[in-house]
């Protein structure tokens, strides 16, 4: 008698355990899966602004200091002060949007800024992924940006951008499509490569700068400039 009702136990025992692992998996299972991002890479705002070291040290736009990016966080942080900045065409902001460990944006990837006045400039760049882990694009390196501006373009986003300055290390270039193919050549001296009315640098650091005074229906104006970031 002692010993069925010792089975009796058992069993029940053993069927309490069964019932505790199942629901033990199924939480498991329905648990969202938390996105791993870096807390080790910092983002800068426009508070912690400094000249570049090189030949262009930043740009300026409506007056607001626009920095030449480490981060597209960075950059989008700058760019926030003259409009709403989302990347490519998604509508997203740049800190919502994932990056694979290790992944790299497409070539002609941007950031879309909805300006005060309505209209939409786009500023183009190019990033990387540095670490073996997901993290947001805001987080991501910068490799690559290009700003322009051209009245005569046929998109409306690439003649957006009103009113920017640049700061170069020999002087102040307007953005407005008056300064001339001479006078950039002038500020920089000859250019290490010239295409097309493309003028072509690199500085002591190893960054890459591109001045498009495009002579093809243009007349040569200084319609835009890009810095293309050295290997790390």
């Amino acid at each position: 008698m002692i010993k069925k009702i010792m089975a009796v136990l058992m069993t029940f025992v053993l069927s309490m355990s069964l019932v505790g692992c199942s629901n033990d998996s199924s939480d498991k299972k329905t648990t969202p899966k938390k996105t791993t991002t870096s807390s080790s890479i910092k983002i800068k705002d426009v508070s912690d602004f400094q000249e570049f070291d090189g030949m262009i040290k930043y740009f300026t736009m409506d007056d607001k200091k626009i920095a030449i990016p480490e981060t597209v966080g960075e950059y989008a942080n700058y760019l926030s002060q003259v409009g709403t900045v989302t990347l490519n065409d998604t509508g997203d902001k740049v800190e919502d949007v994932e990056l694979d460990a290790n992944g790299i944006s497409s070539m002609a990837a941007y950031l879309s800024v909805e300006l005060d006045s309505g209209d939409v400039a786009r500023f183009y760049l190019r990033y990387e992924n540095p670490t073996k882990k997901t993290i947001s694009v805001a987080e991501a390196s910068v490799t690559f940006i290009e700003v322009k501006y051209d009245e005569y373009a046929e998109e409306e986003y690439d003649k957006a951008a009103k009113g920017i300055e640049v700061e170069t290390s020999e002087g102040t270039l307007a953005l407005n499509n008056k300064v001339k193919y001479a006078q950039v050549r002038k500020l920089f001296g000859d250019p290490e490569q010239e295409t097309d009315g493309r003028f072509h640098y690199t500085d002591d650091a190893g960054y890459k700068y591109m001045f498009d005074c495009c002579n093809e229906n243009r007349n040569g104006i200084f319609r835009g400039f890009s810095i293309e970031y050295p290997s790390k």
